[in-house]
């Protein structure tokens, strides 16, 4: 069938097309190595571009966590952060100064359930940042989050779904899903593959069926799922993941860890929508070392290609600051380009 992408993307921007149950797409990987700390890497796949900012936040600053409710929770930044945005609105991935990482990633099964007073409310555009600014570990920050109900924040009219992984410098890991008003937490080192649809316990079932029974049979003749559906990137990264070796440097251990990451095809089909073949491509691709603390981009979507580097220890000054992260002038090592000036967050000031 003919895509007609042009058609899809001009729907969208109007706001007359927008399916978000279809935007099965993102996978995320850890991987905690003896020598050179934890590596993290995720990619961004979506249907059009979604026009991302990198903004690294101060500490000491106060937020608002939704705009409805009687109880909107509320909080004072206490370490400074790096994190990639989403339609100017959201945080999507990202790291702090005590070495945690949260990541964000579209999950349909998302359900707020009914309203309750007794918990403060969170809309899931900034649960990346608010566990950015509370949390030093996985385990405080799932604490924490256990206290929250999600509002879900809306695009065009339609409400974006998500669940969570979290992980830090320990390689201590948590997936974070909830679901008709409840928290379902998966916590330990072993959950270090996410990507979407379905619940995360039917990942892990389909896991335990298809994965190599013995080291004998892993080969290049070994069959495995290999198509851009959400179950089946699933079992191609945990396959892709439990392979590797010890890295032998930082930049080696990032190679590994973004190699490993299955990055979805420009132009790839997925699937039909109002009678149009829908591709939700990676747009970029995230990389960093938790000790080292440095964001490496891949961003390649439209008419832009290009890898850089930033470098959060240059930042962190106690200044915000913001950089357009789809320009193809992002070459290199970019700390340098950032302006002074205050991010995607700055709109939920208090």
């Amino acid at each position: 069938m003919k895509r007609n992408k042009t058609v899809l993307a001009t729907a969208v921007a109007l706001g007359v097309v927008f399916t978000a149950t279809a935007a099965e797409a993102c996978s995320r990987l850890i991987w905690e190595t003896e020598n050179h700390g934890v590596f993290v890497s995720r990619t961004m796949d979506w249907m059009v571009e979604t026009h991302p900012t990198i903004d690294v936040r101060a500490k000491g600053q106060s937020y608002l966590g939704a705009d409805s409710g009687t109880d909107s929770k509320q909080w004072t930044s206490k370490y400074a952060s790096i994190m990639a945005t989403f339609y100017g609105k959201a945080g999507v991935d990202g790291f702090n100064e005590a070495g945690l990482a949260a990541n964000a990633l579209y999950f349909n099964e998302e359900s707020p359930g009914d309203y309750t007073a007794e918990r403060p409310q969170l809309e899931n555009s900034r649960i990346v940042p608010y566990i950015l600014d509370n949390y030093a570990t996985v385990e405080e920050a799932v604490a924490g989050l256990k206290k929250i109900q999600i509002q879900q924040f809306s695009h065009n009219g339609e409400a974006l779904k998500g669940h969570y992984a979290i992980q830090d410098a320990s390689g201590d890991s948590a997936i974070l899903e909830f679901i008709d008003g409840q928290w379902e937490v998966y916590h330990g080192k072993q959950y270090d593959v996410l990507t979407n649809s379905p619940e995360y316990h039917q990942h892990l079932k389909s896991w335990e069926e298809q994965q190599p029974k013995s080291q004998s049979v892993i080969s290049g003749s070994f069959t495995l799922p290999g198509n851009v559906a959400s179950e089946q990137r699933f079992i191609w990264n945990k396959y892709m993941l439990e392979q590797l070796e010890e890295p032998t440097s930082y930049l080696n251990g990032l190679a590994k860890i973004n190699s490993s990451t299955y990055h979805v095809p420009l132009d790839a089909a997925n699937r039909e929508i109002d009678g149009v073949m829908t591709s939700y491509a990676t747009q970029y691709s995230l990389a960093y070392n938790l000790d080292q603390k440095i964001m490496h981009v891949r961003y390649q979507f439209g008419d832009v290609y290009t890898q850089y580097a930033v470098d959060f220890n240059k930042l962190n000054n106690g200044k915000n600051y913001t950089l357009k992260a789809d320009s193809q002038d992002n070459v290199g090592e970019v700390s340098h380009l950032f302006i002074d000036k205050e991010g995607v967050m700055a709109q939920y000031r208090i």
